[in-house]
């Protein structure tokens, strides 16, 4: 047992170290889970600055190439005099001032690109203006002069101003671009690696937790196995012990009634009959702790009172006889009782039995003696009753009386119960009242 105490203790401080690495690993792995969250959201931005970025290079191509179509339907219109060509013209002045409003507003973050943005809308009001202008010289002066316009190279300078302008434009967001995809990767790269070691350590802990509970539900089956060893050992002796005291009260019964048997004295007799019963009355106790399904703390009080009112019957004969008296015996509600307890009423009931089969029924008269156990809450109510010549006067008043009323006081002590002594017409009558609270039995 004491193996087993230190080992059980050695699992104990085991299971607390491991609870403090734990505590102190998920602790761990929890701010860094806190740190992986961060670097997804510092992941999400810089992704989002990435296709920001696209956007307004998009932007600033489309718009490139917005220009680039109005100016070559306005071309068409003035070759043809296509009102298609017109309508298509149009559009792109359209949308070539739409994309320069919104990229006014993707690049409100960046005041360098602003700056360029300014300048691209005011060369792009002066191109459009300009193209603008051709166009009224159709309608004002003739075609002719809408040519001679456009061969100047005014336009031609103008657009050329535009493409460099864009052109920076691209370039700086390439810049941008590339520098916030590189921080976009590293982002990314941390947090797979971050993310693979979280799941690599919060796996190996798992791994090492189930282990460890594996092992320590191992050794705590093997240290239950040897404690059902030792308890079904101690079973058997506890059994062996109890069926040993049985019979050695039982051989200590029978040594006492084969001297009573052999004794010439009546009186010794008689007294060595008595001491016989009362050693049965505890072997009595001691074989219902023993056997099969046995209640090793306590015994079934009921029952016990049966058999002791049973074997309290005067070896003569008894139970109904010519000349004998009877016995009623009404114990029948069940109640388990500690041995402590069981043993003293043992020795009342056979007492008072005893008392009641030598003296209340003197020269062969014949009667009844009546048995009662009755249990009211946490009391425990036990009324012998007899027809007989009656107790004297003296003896149930002052508390006199011979060795077994005696005795039976001192045992009603013990207990910490009540003997209520009463004289009945005919007969006396013997309650005693004790307090008991019914345990739960501690089965092997």
């Amino acid at each position: 047992m004491s193996i087993n105490t230190d080992a059980s203790l050695a699992r104990k401080q085991v299971r607390a170290r491991a609870a403090r690495v734990s505590a102190v690993l998920f602790g761990g792995l929890f701010v860094g889970f806190l740190l992986l969250v961060f670097v997804f959201i510092e992941y999400r931005r810089a992704i989002d600055w990435v296709d920001h970025t696209h956007k307004v290079i998009s932007t600033v191509e489309d718009l490139q190439s917005s220009l680039s179509d109005a100016e070559s339907s306005q071309r068409g219109y003035l070759l043809s005099q296509d009102r298609d060509q017109f309508a298509s013209y149009e559009q792109g002045v359209a949308r070539s001032r739409a994309l320069l409003d919104r990229l006014g507003v993707l690049t409100a973050d960046n005041p360098v690109q602003q700056d360029k943005v300014k300048a691209l809308h005011a060369l792009t009001a002066d191109r459009l203006e300009r193209m603008a202008e051709v166009l009224r010289q159709v309608e004002d002066a003739g075609l002719g002069r809408a040519f001679d316009m456009a061969r100047e190279g005014t336009g031609a300078g103008m657009m050329a101003e535009i493409r460099r302008t864009t052109a920076a434009m691209r370039a700086e967001e390439s810049q941008l671009l590339a520098r916030r995809s590189r921080q976009a990767t590293i982002l990314e790269l941390l947090m797979i690696g971050y993310g693979l070691l979280f799941v690599t350590v919060a796996g190996w802990r798992g791994y090492t937790t189930v282990r460890r509970l594996e092992r320590d539900y191992q050794a705590e089956w093997a240290e239950g196995q040897a404690l059902a060893a030792a308890l079904q050992e101690n079973r058997v002796l506890l059994d062996e012990v109890n069926h040993r005291v049985k019979n050695s009260l039982q051989i200590v019964a029978n040594l006492l009634r084969t001297q009573a048997l052999r004794h010439r004295s009546p009186e010794v007799r008689e007294e060595l009959l008595e001491s016989s019963g009362r050693v049965l009355a505890i072997a009595e106790v001691h074989r219902r702790l023993y056997g099969e399904g046995a209640v090793y703390d306590t015994v079934e009080l009921s029952d016990l009172i049966r058999s002791i009112a049973e074997n309290a019957i005067p070896a003569s004969g008894g139970g109904g006889g010519a000349g004998e008296p009877t016995i009623s015996v009404a114990v029948g509600t069940p109640l388990a009782a500690p041995v402590d307890t069981a043993v003293p009423v043992a020795l009342i009931v056979n007492e008072l039995l005893t008392n009641s089969y030598k003296h209340a029924f003197p020269d062969g008269r014949t009667g009844t003696v009546r048995l009662d156990m009755e249990v009211e809450g946490n009391e425990v109510r036990i009324d012998v009753a007899d027809d007989g010549i009656g107790l004297p006067d003296e003896v149930a008043s002052t508390g006199g009386g011979g060795f077994g009323l005696n005795t039976v006081r001192n045992l009603t002590r013990q207990i910490r119960g009540r003997l209520e002594i009463e004289r009945l017409t005919p007969g006396t009558r013997f309650l005693l009242t004790f307090p008991m609270r019914p345990g739960k039995p501690t089965r092997a």
